[in-house]
């Protein structure tokens, strides 16, 4: 009997390719590429989802959200290896086989919720708390976007609002404000009482210059607070129940969308559409200013274009 083996030299070669499927898992790069990706499109998408609901409200259209609940990515990386060999007594010598395989697979699993019930009462229609107001303030949003976009009146001073516009007194309470901001003299803190939690608003009074002082004067004036008052508390309403309080009274979100709304250029003859809102203004009102200016028109703006201006 005769007894043959494969050549070690050809056995060599199955060496990288048990070194691959050893080598097999997921790049650690395609979690940032893949991360970066559904973040970026998410926001995109809730850009133009916001922008359309916009649009549908001017119309008198229903607004419709729909929520991306989750994002599940799953990765599944294989390989096999096989090899073989035979062995022959004649002329054809003997002979080996290998070969390698692997299979790659991407599984996204997108959920999405609409907006709707009590869920849509609660995140569309309900005011937005006063609270969360001064808390936006206390963060470092400016003063003058925060009030001119949630609030629609404090101490009685109205906000423009649909297309009408609001009293002088408000806009120069927002920039007395908004300066007092700027200079580190405008701040808020949350006490807790046996009846809830109280939101007080703080004026600095110390003296760092006259402008401080002055524009927390001119904001005691317009609010009619008492004299030299430093600390006020801020409750939902539309008047005061002294001179110690800040009655404000908050938009909804949809209320928001729809001042939004009255910024939007209509198309050649779209104010002859029925449907359109076209704000309460009257005859002899002054305009408000649009919080935002929406263009109309048959195609997209270049975005980088839009940048560049």
């Amino acid at each position: 009997m005769r007894k043959c083996r494969v050549p070690f030299t050809r056995c060599l070669g199955l060496l990288p390719l048990l070194a691959w499927t050893g080598c097999l898992h997921v790049p650690a790069g395609r979690v940032t590429m893949d991360r970066m990706d559904y973040g970026q499109v998410i926001a995109e998408s809730w850009k133009r989802q916001t922008l359309l609901n916009v649009v549908r409200l001017r119309y008198a259209d229903a607004p419709v959200f729909l929520d991306v609940a989750s994002v599940i990515n799953t990765y599944s990386l294989s390989g096999t290896v096989s090899a073989g060999g035979s062995v022959s007594n004649g002329q054809l010598g003997d002979a080996v086989s290998m070969g390698a395989g692997g299979a790659w697979s991407n599984t996204p699993t997108v959920t999405y919720q609409p907006l709707m019930g009590d869920r849509f009462t609660k995140s569309l229609l309900q005011p937005i708390p006063p609270a969360a107001v001064m808390q936006l303030m206390q963060g470092g949003w400016p003063t003058d976007l925060v009030l001119k976009t949630v609030v629609r009146s404090i101490n009685g001073l109205r906000n423009d609002s649909l297309g009408v516009g609001g009293d002088p007194g408000f806009l120069e309470l927002v920039e007395a404000l908004s300066r007092l901001q700027r200079g580190g003299g405008l701040g808020n803190r949350v006490e807790a009482r046996k009846d809830g939690s109280a939101v007080i608003l703080v004026l600095r009074r110390e003296s760092r210059g006259s402008g401080p002082l002055e524009d927390a004067r001119r904001v005691g004036e317009l609010l009619g607070l008492e004299e030299g008052a430093s600390e006020i508390e801020v409750v939902y309403g539309f008047a005061p129940r002294n001179s110690h309080e800040v009655a404000m009274v908050t938009r909804s979100m949809l209320e928001i969308i729809l001042n939004l709304g009255t910024g939007i250029d209509l198309p050649a003859g779209g104010a002859a559409n029925s449907r359109v809102l076209l704000g309460l203004r009257q005859a002899g009102e002054e305009a408000a200013v649009p919080l935002v200016h929406i263009r109309s028109g048959a195609a997209a703006p270049d975005p980088c274009r839009h940048r560049a201006g």
